[in-house]
């Protein structure tokens, strides 16, 4: 049986070979949220000035696994301004080749 965060990478990938722009879309997308959710122990927010965003991959990687760096990936070209994805290639499994270290 496949592991969640496997399933999910499976399901991510898919999503993304029938429509990679919605797909790319969406991982770019931030909202702001309050500091009770930027304070979760795993959702993995981003702030700027006094303000919190949260994006679909900061929810996931929270939902997914314990990693202060997160568990699900995404490669892909990106705007070097922005920061932003300018197109998803694939998304990938993050504990391959990643080992947390923890102080």
């Amino acid at each position: 049986m496949e592991d969640p965060v496997s399933h999910a990478i499976e399901v991510l990938n898919e999503a993304l070979e029938r429509d990679p722009e919605a797909i790319t879309l969406l991982v770019n997308m931030r909202v702001e949220c309050n500091d009770r959710l930027a304070a979760h122990p795993t959702v993995r927010t981003a702030g700027i000035d006094d303000t919190h965003l949260i994006g679909i991959m900061g929810l996931l990687n929270g939902a997914l696994g314990d990693s202060p760096t997160g568990v699900i990936g995404a490669v892909g070209g990106r705007n070097p301004e922005t920061g932003k994805f300018t197109r998803i290639k694939r998304f990938i499994d993050l504990r391959e080749d990643n080992l947390d270290v923890l102080a």
